[in-house]
């Protein structure tokens, strides 16, 4: 195939110097402080006689989960520690409170996602039917699809589409291929979630707590807000009235949408700056072995040098932008409402400088 030709600084020029090595201690620390956070949640919830504290110790699992989560996902590229086999391991323990299997985290986030983020056909996080693509589904599957593009519907697409799906055993049709480290994995998450059942279960039992409830503050109620809070993550991510979609490689490839279709996302109360440098996502996906430690300096630099999508998250925007971006049309670079009328154009051009 013919290689394109793209203009622009490149992905060195845009980030600047590397980013130092984050050593051993750091990576440690934030990993003992987020387990303590999760088991601290943990506890409130199984032993505090207060409703309002068990919920408050759901919360906090759901962060300790999150917190975890992005220990994971660094260590799932590479960027946690420099030993290879260290971040393997340590990768998969901080993915067990989220039952996300790191082999099919991987496959999934680092080589569909990264590789060809939004490119229809291979990126597989929230790409949107076009017009013609989504009157021809099954009056189910439309239903769905509007549930998730409601504004409300995160949770549920993620915990459907992605991780029952992708990252749960997950199946050759679903991924495109079988191996048997992604059953493993799935069979270590499964270890870990009857473990974490069990602990609800001996509560129960020694306490004479209803079980439901244990389970409910302690299980359900946080794996559920785990699903909305990281399908919402996902979604604005590479969701918004200037960012484009493509179904053609070589249209993806001019216009550099590792860079051009990433969003930078500010949250309300700078809930972001709890969450591990995630939403820095323009220089995550210009290098995504940036370590957490490093990714707010680097997304500066990007700043500097380059016009981004960056934005401050309010419920006005969030809800303009679900209102606007429920379908897509490939051939004019428009998103379209479900009535297939344009709601905004994207007119992709590559990367631009900054200013």
């Amino acid at each position: 195939m013919r290689r394109v030709q793209s203009h622009g600084p490149s992905r060195k020029a845009l980030l600047g110097s590397p980013s130092p090595s984050s050593g051993l201690l750091r990576p440690f620390a934030v990993l003992t402080l987020n387990v303590v956070l999760f088991a601290a949640g943990l506890g409130l919830a199984l032993a505090a006689e207060n409703p309002a504290l068990k919920l408050l110790g759901s919360v906090l699992i759901t962060a300790g989960m999150l917190r975890l989560f992005m220990v994971g996902h660094d260590a799932c590229h590479g960027s946690l520690f420099a030993d290879r086999t260290l971040n393997s391991v340590i990768g998969r323990i901080a993915f067990l409170p989220s039952m996300t299997a790191f082999s099919l985290w991987d496959v999934g986030h680092n080589v569909a996602h990264h590789g060809f983020n939004n490119l229809k056909g291979r990126d597989q996080v929230w790409t949107p039917y076009s017009k013609e693509e989504f009157d021809h589904l099954p009056r189910q599957r439309q239903i769905m699809e509007r549930i998730y593009r409601c504004g409300l519907g995160c949770g549920l697409y993620y915990f459907r589409e992605l991780w029952w799906k992708k990252l749960y055993f997950a199946t050759r049709k679903e991924i495109g291929s079988a191996r048997l480290k992604y059953k493993l994995d799935s069979a270590l998450v499964s270890v870990g979630a009857v473990a974490w059942t069990g602990s609800v279960v001996l509560v129960a039992v020694h306490t004479h707590q209803p079980f439901w409830l244990l389970a409910l503050t302690a299980m359900v109620i946080p794996f559920a807000l785990w699903n909305t809070i990281m399908g919402f993550v996902v979604f604005v991510q590479h969701t918004h009235p200037s960012i484009a979609w493509f179904q053609k490689r070589q249209e993806w490839q001019h216009a550099r949408a590792y860079l051009t279709a990433t969003a930078t996302v500010r949250l309300p109360l700078g809930v972001d700056r709890l969450m591990h440098g995630i939403m820095e996502h323009n220089a995550h996906h210009l290098d995504p072995r940036i370590s957490m430690f490093a990714l707010r300096r680097a997304q500066r630099h990007v700043q500097e040098r380059a016009s981004v999508v960056s934005y401050r998250l309010g419920w006005r925007s969030y809800r303009d932008c679900v209102r606007r971006c429920k379908l897509y049309d490939y051939a004019n670079h428009t998103w379209l409402n479900w009535r297939g009328e344009v709601t905004a154009r994207t007119a992709p051009r590559g990367i631009l400088p900054a200013g």
